[in-house]
């Protein structure tokens, strides 16, 4: 039996609420130091985000879900969409099922995400995700996701 004293870690096979908890942390941490330094790009893309969540550049083909979750946090908070800045390498675009609130573009959504300070917001739990993804779903319908 694990000891309960351990601190629990991320792993490749977590929840999507759990996933878009790690992925809020590696892009809130990604705006937070864009703007700090003029030369670091604002955007991420998809292989790097993979990266900076331990797994390999190709596994970013598997983040739609967790980057979802987060797009629907920040969407039902009335928060610029964080999952907005996750871009494709190619083409510098975010995929085509990035959430958005209501009359904004992707394009707005980044810069209203650059804008945004971060850290004047708590890290959401686990458990905020999960009824945000449970929420979205029904307020705007399984199929979009």
């Amino acid at each position: 039996m694990a000891d309960k004293s351990e601190p629990k870690h991320f792993g490749v096979g977590d929840r999507a609420n759990v996933q878009a908890q790690q992925i809020w942390l590696v892009l809130v941490a990604n705006v937070m130091c864009s703007k700090r330094d003029a030369k670091r790009p604002w955007t991420i893309t998809y292989g790097d985000l993979a990266k900076l969540m331990g797994r390999g550049p190709r596994a970013g083909r598997n983040l739609r879900l967790g980057l979802g979750v987060v797009g629907a946090y920040c969407k039902l908070n009335d928060l610029p969409t964080l999952n907005s800045i996750v871009v494709n390498e190619k083409t510098g675009a975010p995929g085509d099922h990035v959430v958005v609130r209501e009359g904004r573009t992707a394009a707005k959504e980044q810069i209203a995400a650059m804008k945004e300070d971060w850290f004047s917001h708590r890290v959401p739990t686990t458990g905020a995700f999960r009824t945000a993804w449970t929420t979205a779903k029904k307020k705007w319908g399984a199929d979009q996701w």
